[in-house]
């Protein structure tokens, strides 16, 4: 079973949506649009320092942990994660497992779709591509469902320039 990246959150479709992320992307990195052409991430206080095992427990208890990165630490265009997701410390199957790229000082995500594959062991995860193609914020929301439980949590990393 795949499961792939939720696009419905742009709330367009086909052509308009390649439209529109077009234009966004082209805003991006202007000057005239107030974008910096770099980014220095030591200066970024909203972004997590990531190491193998990062993990995050959302509001409903579902927990996602990033057991592997490639590249590590997450870097600039496509990466891979390796990710469990558990409940109470236990493994679980996802009955439906979205991955959401988001840069939230430009307003846009990214037009490539991440997969998610489900790994040999219960629980394990791998998303690629995830894809942060420019230098900046990137906010990954991980949302799973398992039986009567959605939960969802937000990886925030800076890809410097």
């Amino acid at each position: 079973m795949r499961h792939t990246y939720n696009f419905h959150a742009w709330a367009m479709t086909g052509l308009v949506a390649t439209a529109a992320t077009s234009l966004a992307l082209a805003a991006c990195g202007s000057d005239e649009h107030g974008h910096s052409n770099t980014v220095d991430c030591d200066l970024e206080t909203r972004d997590d320092v990531y190491e193998p095992g990062l993990s995050k427990t959302g509001e409903a208890g579902l927990t996602f942990t990033i057991v592997e990165a490639t590249p590590s630490p997450p870097a600039r265009n496509d990466n891979t994660w390796t990710v469990e997701l558990a409940q109470d410390g236990t493994p679980v199957t996802a009955d439906d497992f979205d991955v959401t790229p988001f840069m939230p000082d430009h307003g846009h995500g990214t037009p490539t779709i991440t997969e998610v594959t489900p790994g040999a062991a219960t629980g394990d995860y791998t998303l690629e591509p995830v894809n942060m193609f420019m230098p900046g914020l990137w906010e990954i929301t991980l949302s799973a469902s398992v039986g009567d439980v959605t939960d969802s949590v937000v990886f925030r990393f800076c890809i410097p320039s």
